[in-house]
């Protein structure tokens, strides 16, 4: 089977296609104050709830974190679900315990 020039330079292009990483997608993106939202992998595909009681709430190692309607940025995440910016922080003060310091939330479905 002899291959045109047209598929020759296609299988050329995708074999040498150098693979995107689905982080990269995240890169630019700030907060609504400006901040980068993104370090270098701090940004995970979380759960998302809403309720009138609580607002917006993501799932973050298991732990339901409410967050400040100000960092969600006005986007939706390119595959449709909620993604969450953070860092997590360990407070050694009684409750001892560790937090998330949420950067940035983009949800799915808002564009």
């Amino acid at each position: 089977m002899r291959l045109k020039a047209f598929d020759a330079v296609a299988l050329t292009v995708i074999l040498n296609a150098a693979p995107v990483s689905a982080h990269d997608w995240y890169t630019g993106l700030k907060n609504p104050q400006g901040l980068s939202c993104c370090g270098e992998n701090d940004c995970h595909r979380v759960g998302h709830r809403y309720s009138l009681e609580t607002g917006h709430e993501v799932e973050i190692n298991g732990r339901w974190v409410q967050i400040a309607p100000r960092i969600i940025l006005p986007q939706s995440s390119p595959d449709g679900l909620a993604h969450a910016c953070y860092t997590p922080a360990y407070w050694s003060y009684p409750p001892i315990g560790i937090y998330f310091n949420v950067h940035c939330v983009i949800l799915g479905g808002l564009s």
